[in-house]
């Protein structure tokens, strides 16, 4: 008999396998499908839970509204996001609470989850060895694993031209602020006025955009289409982005290595976990680092080519496939 997986989503968002091109998708609901359709494909019967109206099967994967589980079903693993409360609708022989956040133990208390936790008594998934040493010992009494997510497949099926040579541009593709301000001080006192033919994008929306700003070649990107995005990264020569200390994944640096886009850091939260310095791109100590490295990309051609050529080698690792299996020997065996 096939071994049975209840995920449970809390967020109020109504979806299913069909939207994870769409726009209303966020990482952690990517995430969660893309490792859904992968345990189907092992043979595993997986049933989908959020606020969807209507039930739908796709690729072997069943969503259903929550509130229609039916708790006379024992499942072999129930997998709650973020939060644990979410187990009072099911019965599971093994629960596991998937961490999309750096919880501290006040938001644990004011999100009511201290009794359900004891209760339930789950494992906790963190995403990064970042997040996994800020997990307190309290919430996570009862274990916790460190499992990574990875891209959608598509990355790493994308045909790249390992020679091409971009222009003299990158890119800050993060949609919230998170040490926006900084780079741009960055880019218009140490980068900028030692390379006036290069240029940086920016996501609109999130800062005041200026003429100060476009007389120091900081430009607003084009928002596209997922596909759209992934070609639009093709023209760039680096993703620079500090990091943040509430990051526990950063699904865009991972999608930046699949792509052989180098990423320039100071590895500040999880993207140190994501970036092999020399190898998938560089973390900087200091300013001065984050300047030198960036300039290195866009003037040093044959600097480029060699750091792209690294990452293609190893581009590969990281994959749905593999996590999967993880999740598997750690749960299901």
């Amino acid at each position: 008999m096939k071994k049975k997986i209840i995920i449970i989503d809390n967020s109020g968002l109504s979806y299913s396998g069909k939207d994870i091109n769409g726009e209303i998708l966020r990482g952690t609901e990517t995430s969660m499908i893309l490792l859904s359709e992968h345990l189907a494909k092992k043979n595993y019967m997986v049933s989908f839970c959020n606020n969807i109206s209507t039930p739908i099967d796709h690729n072997n994967v069943y969503y259903y509204n929550k509130n229609d589980i039916d708790k006379s079903v024992i499942y072999d693993l129930a997998i709650a996001i973020s939060d644990c409360n979410q187990f009072d609708y099911v019965e599971a022989k093994k629960k596991v609470i998937f961490s999309v956040s750096n919880q501290p133990f006040e938001k644990f208390l004011r999100k009511k989850q201290f009794l359900s936790f004891f209760k339930h008594k789950p494992t906790v998934v963190t995403l990064c060895n970042y997040q996994y040493k800020k997990r307190s010992f309290i919430t996570s009494y009862y274990g916790k694993k460190m499992i990574p997510i990875a891209v959608d497949p598509k990355f790493l099926n994308l045909d790249l031209d390992i020679n091409y040579l971009p222009k003299k541009k990158v890119v800050y593709n993060i949609r919230s602020n998170r040490n926006l301000d900084r780079l741009i001080k960055i880019w218009c006192e140490r980068i900028y006025p030692y390379s006036k033919d290069s240029e940086l994008y920016i996501t609109p929306n999130i800062i005041n955009y200026n003429d100060n700003l476009k007389k120091n070649n900081i430009f607003l990107r084009n928002i596209k289409s997922r596909s759209g995005m992934i070609d639009e990264m093709k023209e760039y020569r680096a993703l620079t982005y500090l990091g943040h200390k509430s990051d526990i994944f950063t699904l865009t640096c991972e999608e930046a290595v699949k792509m052989c886009l180098p990423v320039v850091t100071f590895g500040i939260g999880s993207v140190r976990d994501r970036v092999n310095h020399n190898e998938t791109g560089f973390i900087a100590e200091n300013e001065q680092e984050f300047a030198y490295y960036t300039l290195k990309l866009l003037n040093d051609d044959d600097f480029y080519k060699n750091l792209k050529n690294k990452m293609f080698n190893v581009r590969h690792q990281n994959n749905w496939n593999d996590i999967s299996d993880i999740w598997i020997d750690n749960f299901l065996k």
